[in-house]
């Protein structure tokens, strides 16, 4: 990712690898119904907090031009809804009719955009404050909401109603606003200090850095106390996904602030060392192309999926998470990153159109 000039390389590679890692997963879960060994956790909250820090790039680039904040709400809140309307568009057409509102993770980062607009215009206390409200109330909110009634077969199901819809929305989704808005919110605010673009003064860099280990800390300390002491089990939050808990929030918060810090200050602005050249130039391409990877890899193993199903059975899911044993299923994953390479070298050399293309077009 490029900013001003810079080449932001620890961007690249920390969605490159969330990008890599989501396909991986998606593969794992969808053709072997297993996520024993996968790195399922990690692809997700770095991609999501990446939003975060890209907008808070993008907005000082469109500033130092000159951009009035009235173009800059326009251009936002275009981007938001354009995420929003492909995933309800995805939703139903790349998974099925039935998972229209399944609130997936390009809804959510759509909603997410369309908040960093307002989030862009406030104090950092006030952002802190709703960063601090969206992890620590969610557990209640997730109990009031019942949560795991809409789990009930291991994944989201609900009701097109309304007030269900709207739960989904806020609480119970795969990617709901709780918590997972802490994540766009914590990256757009931390930028400027992990990236060195501003506060000369590095006390406010080591408080976050200090801030992110301590939230690592908690996590291990949590975790050890859970496993010696049967009684903490009943008070101690457990690392959860799905629901996204206490522990698993703070744990991936505390990550990806060290993780950015510590690659921009080994990569961004002076010669790669130890990572290969080719690997730098693949994240690159993972990087920006993201959004087309996402899409791409479910049309490539889902379509197949639904359709066998149909003409075999009848039935476009009987075989979803148990068509191949895990190891098909991983070296098929292996098979498309290394497709979507070459794919995407191709595209960029004849510059064909692609949906990030079509969202700068309709956004800006």
């Amino acid at each position: 990712m490029t900013t001003s000039g810079i080449r932001y390389r620890s961007i690249d590679l920390m969605r490159g690898y969330a990008v890599a890692v989501m396909v991986i997963v998606h593969f794992l879960e969808n053709l072997a119904g297993t996520r024993d060994w996968s790195p399922d956790g990690f692809g997700a909250p770095i991609f999501v907090f990446l939003t975060g820090v890209s907008y808070r790039l993008w907005l000082q680039s469109r500033e130092r031009r000159g951009v009035v904040s009235t173009q800059i709400s326009q251009e936002t809140i275009r981007r938001g809804l354009f995420l929003m309307g492909l995933g309800f568009v995805f939703n139903g057409l790349v998974w099925l009719p039935e998972d229209l509102f399944t609130w997936d993770v390009l809804t959510f980062l759509g909603a997410a955009t369309c908040l960093l607009n307002v989030i862009r215009v406030m104090p950092v206390p006030a952002v802190l404050l709703t960063i601090i409200l969206a992890v620590t109330l969610s557990p209640l909110m997730q109990r009031l909401a019942d949560y795991q009634a809409y789990w009930a077969n291991g994944y989201f199901e609900t009701e097109q109603t309304l007030s269900e819809l709207l739960t989904g929305f806020l609480v119970t989704g795969y990617f709901p606003i709780f918590p997972w808005i802490a994540l766009p919110l914590t990256g757009f605010i931390v930028a400027p200090v992990l990236l060195q673009q501003q506060f000369a003064d590095n006390r406010v860099r080591l408080w976050l850095h200090w801030t992110a280990a301590g939230l690592i800390a908690c996590v291990l300390v949590s975790a050890s106390i859970r496993t010696v002491w049967p009684l903490s089990l009943q008070w101690l939050p457990e690392w959860t996904m799905f629901p996204a808990s206490m522990s698993y929030m703070a744990g991936v918060l505390g990550m990806v602030m060290l993780l950015l810090s510590g690659l921009h200050g080994w990569l961004d602005g002076r010669p790669a060392v130890l990572i290969p050249a080719g690997l730098l130039r693949r994240a690159e391409r993972f990087s920006r192309y993201s959004l087309t990877i996402y899409l791409l890899h479910h049309v490539v193993h889902l379509w197949p999926l639904w359709i066998y199903g149909w003409f075999s059975a009848g039935d476009p899911t009987i075989y979803w998470g148990n068509v191949f044993p895990w190891w098909p299923a991983f070296l098929l994953a292996v098979l498309f990153l290394v497709c979507a390479d070459r794919l995407l070298m191709l595209v960029e050399k004849h510059r064909v159109p692609t949906a990030e293309n079509l969202m700068r077009w309709l956004a800006e």
